[in-house]
């Protein structure tokens, strides 16, 4: 459902150059696009040994992720420009926002379905709106194509399996429509780590007449994934040796993740002009989650004892979500005009119940559902205590999140090769949240928020025959909603409600050159987000038990400033060479946290979990007319994990070697081999507090994947 490409003559090297949509929300070439824009193909990354949500942002300039609890795409934390936290960046499905309460879902994202991925960094809020500070990760779906049959059966490692049929037809010349459906098994390389996945989709195609155009396509997931445990840092700073080792499971119950739902789409596009193109979208996603998890908890590690601490977790939630657009596109002279208006409704319920030994009493523990997990001899170590409850109802919410905007763009031709970009634009919002009364815990709360934010946009960029050379500044902003316990008016006051924006400034040149073997692309950027929301003792509850014992404040400041730098060398057919370097340097400008000793000033400091450095090499090689081998190399420098800055590490190098087998006897057969982590190094995506490490994720040992693939 991507936009059309701008109606123009193009000549034969146009036509070979990438189309993209993201940045401009209009097609246009990749090189002409004033924004730093990475496109990966999904084919590609399934070839390179794609397993997880995350993978696609391996070898994005200026994109470092790690993996939280849960080893996968349950709990990625994904860094664009040295964004910190979860609402970096803006998730989208064909340019439709698909998020779960303004935060990335990796896990529900359909790949299947996907034809290719463009990452956009930097803000674009004033064309997509809230989230989209730090960039946008447009999913783009598949489109039908030729008559063609496609299947792939892929085995590896650890059990490994995953097959995918796709059936794409024309029927006449108005009609085209296609169709998948994958299945993906995986053991799980640590115990209770495994997976199990079924994608459903289908996408229609109509011209109902020579100007008017349809799309309408569906998805269905249905995902059901395990959880394996993290690992503890000791006094040294190492994650400490657990019963059965770093491949065994040490927590409570059976903690997974079982995902049900999908989306349906339309759009209608007519061309009321040779200038003018009016479209129609429309989106409903439901999903329904029903989540039981372990949270590490830091205050319940005590290796005199042989334990650590986790809470026991169960969550059912359901979302349902209506989002609706109309655009135009005007398209004449000097001018490019994009506008539209956009309206979302997101409906959110919860049932969330906790488990472990829980109060804030002496004969309790003074505790908050505490689990201590037995490391050395395995089990739970006070599965008998006084106080340990099982599955504890402690929050029933609903929630109801609306939006509306209009934005307007226009990129204006001042000469031949000097471009001008102005637009912006208006988004209001509003939430409201009940939280249900609860017998002996809460009478029940309701709150309600409402706010605004203007998000222009500004680019100049000069193009010449082979690239161009641009400079931008963008606005974006996030509703600052934040997590939905923070709804709860018996715990948090929330007196006010401020967006937090980030003011960017970006400097860029990319192209091609040397007859068109070198493409490049080199961008600096420095940006500053203010309002970061956070979480204060309540002054008004030092006296009076009744208010809430937290506070939402806003004001933290944060900068972020790097350079991106990309080349691409292609010095014959069959031979390429990719190579790119990230430097960011993020810094808190003003941010001071709560300790039990009073506020702790930590402006100045680096932030946690950022890759300050990170060096992407790829290469391909075609040997034979039958056989090629790729090599990919990705090193990530060390971060800092504590807030204080005190403790650094985390740093690693990954290898993956390929070959694809396609003999020309083997007829619409291909075989592509991969080896993940081919040095099978033992890495790990490490965490921290505001003074000590917390625990580790162990990162994958080697991997080995074959996939065969067949289309006629």
């Amino acid at each position: 459902m991507t936009a059309p490409v701008r109606a123009q003559a193009v000549d034969e090297d146009e036509e070979r150059a990438e189309i993209v949509v993201t940045a401009t929300r209009s097609g246009q070439r990749l090189v002409d696009v004033p924004a730093d824009v990475t496109v990966k193909n999904i084919d590609t990354l399934r070839r390179d040994g794609f397993t997880f949500g995350t993978d696609e942002f391996r070898g994005v300039p200026g994109v470092s992720f790690r993996r939280g609890e849960g080893d996968g795409d349950e709990f990625p934390y994904v860094s664009i420009r040295g964004s910190n936290g979860t609402e970096g960046y803006l998730t989208l499905i064909d340019g439709m926002p698909f998020d779960l309460n303004e935060e990335g879902a990796l896990g529900i994202v359909p790949y299947p379905a996907l034809s290719r991925v463009e990452v956009v960094k930097g803000p674009a809020s004033a064309l997509y709106g809230r989230g989209a500070l730090y960039g946008v990760v447009n999913y783009i779906t598949r489109a039908p194509g030729a008559d063609r049959i496609e299947a792939a059966v892929t085995g590896g490692s650890d059990e490994y399996y995953r097959g995918e049929l796709s059936l794409s037809r024309r029927i006449g010349d108005d009609l085209g429509m296609i169709a998948t459906a994958a299945y993906e098994d995986y053991g799980g390389w640590r115990e209770n780590g495994a997976r199990r996945q079924l994608n459903l989709f289908a996408k229609l195609t109509w011209a109902l007449d020579a100007r008017t155009d349809v799309s309408l396509y569906g998805t269905y997931l249905d995902r059901r994934s395990e959880t394996p445990s993290v690992l503890p840092f000791d006094a040294a700073r190492r994650p400490i040796d657990v019963t059965g080792g770093q491949r065994a499971f040490n927590g409570y119950g059976n903690p997974r993740s079982v995902v049900e739902g999908g989306l349906g789409a339309i759009r209608v596009e007519h061309r009321a002009s040779d200038a003018l193109t009016l479209t129609a979208t429309g989106q409903y996603r439901k999903f329904d989650f029903d989540n039981r998890l372990n949270f590490y908890d830091p205050f319940g590690f005590a290796p005199q004892r042989g334990v650590f601490g986790i809470n026991g977790f169960y969550g059912a939630q359901k979302f349902d979500v209506a989002y609706g657009e109309l655009t135009a596109r005007y398209e004449a002279g000097a001018h490019r005009i994009v506008a539209g208006i956009t309206g979302e409704r997101a409906l959110s319920r919860a049932d969330n119940r906790w488990s472990g030994q829980n109060g804030f009493t002496s004969a309790c523990g003074f505790t908050f559902y505490s689990v201590e997990i037995d490391y050395l001899r395995g089990g739970v170590a006070n599965a008998g205590a006084p106080c340990f409850v099982v599955d504890d109802p402690l929050s029933r919410n609903r929630l109801v999140t609306t939006y509306v905007s209009a934005f307007a763009q226009d990129e204006i031709a001042l000469s031949d090769r000097l471009f001008l970009t102005v637009g912006g634009r208006y988004d209001r919002f509003r939430r409201t949240a009940r939280f249900l009364p609860i017998a002996g815990k809460f009478d029940g709360s309701q709150d309600a928020a409402t706010a605004n934010a203007f998000s222009p946009k500004a680019a100049l960029s000069w193009r010449y025959g082979g690239g161009q050379v641009y400079a931008s500044y963008g606005r974006g902003f996030n509703s600052n909603f934040g997590p939905t316990f923070e709804w709860n008016a018996d715990q948090y006051a929330r007196p006010e409600q401020r967006p937090t924006t980030l003011d960017s400034v970006e400097l860029g040149w990319k192209g091609r050159a040397l007859d068109d073997t070198l493409g490049f692309a080199l961008t600096g950027f420095w940006s500053i987000q203010r309002n970061r929301r956070a979480i204060v003792p309540n002054p008004a509850a030092a006296n009076d038990f009744t208010q809430p014992s937290n506070l939402i404040t806003y004001g933290d400041r944060y900068e972020s400033k790097g350079i991106e730098a990309a080349l691409d060398i292609r010095p014959r057919d069959g031979t390429s060479v990719q190579i790119q370097y990230t430097h960011v340097a993020p810094r808190w400008e003003d941010y001071a946290v709560q300790e039990f000793a009073g506020p702790l000033d930590l402006s100045g400091k680096t932030p946690t979990g950022i890759a300050p450095n990170i060096i992407y090499v790829a290469s391909e090689q075609r040997i034979a007319p039958w056989l090629s081998a790729r090599g990919i190399v990705e090193w990530y420098d060390d971060y800092q994990i504590t807030a204080d800055n005190r403790v650094q590490g985390g740093g690693y190098t990954l290898v993956t070697l390929g070959a694809r087998i396609q003999p020309a006897a083997w007829k619409g057969l291909s075989l592509d081999l991969t080896l993940l982590n081919a040095l099978d190094e033992r890495y790990g995506f490490f965490f921290g507090g505001t003074t000590a490490p917390t625990y580790a994720t162990p990162g994958p040992p080697r991997q080995f994947r074959a996939a065969l693939r067949a289309g006629f």
